[in-house]
């Protein structure tokens, strides 16, 4: 189902609670004073300017509360990504707060974080990412039954190539097929599947919840990918314990780097 434009309202309650409560000053001060003042000149506006200071506390009450809404929606994107503690977890999270948990864990590695807001109905950009200089897309999938193919991908690199971007961030709750796998090797394609993602949010948790250490079975009775608190040799992000599926090596388990592909770190 495709995603309505988001209102000016949501995009209030996803910035920092401070910037409405800056607005509502900034909107009393205006009706309080500054444009009485000016109308006050003109005979015809003067009833105007004596109503205005009487109405100068509704926005600022308007503001106010949308600056409450924005501090306790902080909270709640906080405790998204400090409360994740298994992959189980990962997949129950709504497909919009999926969103909200991919964002808050990249705004944690330092990255600026700006949402769509509609930009891209569902199959597009969720979120741009900016840091250093470079810009990132990233498109949420919160699929914990569908693997994503390759078309996804294709349609992802068209969008970074008409948008100039420095990489594109593909993130499922799931997994990626070998043809979008296939097609991403090489290109400037981040494929995050989700015991990458589950890897990431732990990294960056500031008050982490214990692990859930129930063993988690999936597709024919096997267990998942675990996530290894090893550090990647390369570029130093989390590892994850993979098996490998292909190659001389088939059937044996190794930790590679979470960032896979876009760094390609292993440990035997």
């Amino acid at each position: 189902m495709p995603r309505n434009r988001e209102s000016n309202l949501e995009l209030l309650l996803r910035m920092p609670w401070w910037v409405s409560a800056v607005l509502g000053v900034v909107s009393f001060i205006a009706l309080r004073w500054i444009i009485p003042a000016k109308l006050d000149h003109n005979q015809a506006l003067h009833p105007f300017a004596v109503a205005l200071p009487k109405l100068a506390f509704l926005p600022l009450a308007l503001f106010a509360l949308i600056a409450v809404g924005s501090f306790l929606f902080a909270g709640k994107r906080h405790r998204l990504v400090d409360e994740q503690t298994s992959l189980e977890k990962l997949w129950e999270t709504a497909w919009k707060d999926f969103e909200y948990l991919v964002a808050e864990s990249f705004r944690r590695q330092g990255y600026q974080v700006e949402f769509s807001l509609g930009r891209g109905a569902d199959g597009g950009v969720d979120l741009t990412l900016y840091r250093d200089g470079r810009t990132l897309l990233v498109q949420c999938k919160q699929w914990k039954v569908f693997s994503v193919g390759a078309p996804v991908i294709r349609e992802m690199f068209g969008l970074m190539t008409a948008e100039q971007a420095d990489e594109a961030i593909i993130v499922t709750s799931g997994k990626f097929t070998r043809d979008a796998q296939e097609f991403a090797a090489g290109k400037p394609i981040r494929l995050i599947d989700g015991p990458q993602l589950l890897a990431l949010v732990q990294s960056v948790q500031t008050n982490p919840a214990a692990a859930d250490p129930s063993p988690l079975m999936v597709e024919g009775g096997r267990k998942p990918d675990e996530v290894s608190a090893t550090a990647c040799p390369l570029c130093g992000k989390p590892m994850v314990l993979r098996t490998a599926r292909r190659g001389s090596n088939a059937g044996n388990q190794f930790s590679g780097c979470s960032a896979y592909p876009a760094c390609k770190g292993t440990r035997t």
